[in-house]
């Protein structure tokens, strides 16, 4: 539905696919960061971003001014039910629509019989017609076959573990030749994430998503190892050496890991210092 008022004069379903880990969060995080900045450089100042929770105002708000609930406008399980079921309308208009750990919105209690797949496909189909375009994210394995279907864009990270939380490089697919010949394949690199790190809190979306036990093990390991490394690159910024022994690290981020196990991972971040025994130099953090 055409509408001049309107930031995106076609909207467009994209979903991210990959492993946990991969960056999928940072990446919903910078594309609605820049598609917020292109609006109101147009013009649309009423452009807004709709999420499932996991975005945080205060970065916002620091970034773009102004009451950020005014452009951040969080959504839920009950949204959806009300505008399928009740209303048939929806009070979201002119933005973009984030939906990070798909499983969260479709996994709920009315799942059963594949209910909320269906529910949840519905609303996608009705909030495509007003202005809206939607980025989602999950694995593979979670991701409902019908909410495939009806996407345009299909994007698949990868990123180095070592440059985990600073780059992700993505390869899109075009899945329905809406845009292009189906098939078709773009590749984007996304650079300096890091100042995206504190834009989210996935701890939010977490809650409400069902996780195995051993899913829970590995998030918490890999929110543990992005917490350190912010916490290093924070404390190093803006010092000119880019050094720190173990016990440092340690005092730093209050990390209660053994010695060989953070030896470990600082080895992912940075190189240990020749003839300086349980020192390592972060300097790759900081690329020119």
């Amino acid at each position: 539905m055409y509408n001049e008022d309107f930031f995106y004069k076609d909207s467009s379903l994209l979903g991210v696919i990959s492993p946990r880990g991969y960056g999928k969060t940072l990446l919903l995080t910078c594309i609605a960061y820049h598609e917020l900045m292109s609006a109101r450089e147009q013009g649309y100042a009423d452009f807004k971003i709709y999420h499932n929770g996991f975005l945080n105002p205060k970065w916002w708000g620091k970034q773009f001014g102004g009451e950020p609930e005014e452009y951040l406008v969080e959504y839920g399980l009950e949204d959806i039910i009300e505008t399928v079921e009740i209303t048939g309308e929806s009070t979201m208009q002119n933005g973009i629509v984030l939906m990070d750990e798909i499983a969260s919105m479709q996994d709920n209690r009315y799942g059963a019989m594949g209910y909320g797949g269906v529910l949840f496909s519905h609303w996608v189909i009705m909030i495509r017609k007003i202005g809206l375009s939607i980025l989602w994210a999950g694995q593979n394995e979670e991701v409902d076959r019908r909410l495939k279907m009806q996407c345009d864009i299909v994007g698949y990270p990868t990123v180095q573990r070592k440059m985990k939380g600073k780059e992700v490089g993505v390869t899109w697919v075009y899945q329905n030749g809406t845009y292009t010949i189906a098939g078709y394949k773009r590749r984007f690199f996304y650079p300096k994430l890091n100042k995206f790190w504190d834009a989210y809190d996935t701890r939010k979306i977490i809650k409400s998503t069902t996780l195995s036990k051993r899913d829970v093990n590995q998030m918490s390991q890999e929110k543990t190892e992005d917490a350190l490394a912010l916490e290093i690159y924070k404390h190093l910024e803006h010092k000119k050496e880019k050094k720190l022994t173990l016990f440092e690290v340690k005092q730093i981020t209050k990390i209660e890991w053994g010695y060989q196990k953070l030896e470990n991972f600082l080895r992912l971040l940075g190189k240990p210092t020749p003839k300086q025994r349980g020192t390592f130099t972060f300097a790759k953090m900081f690329p020119e």
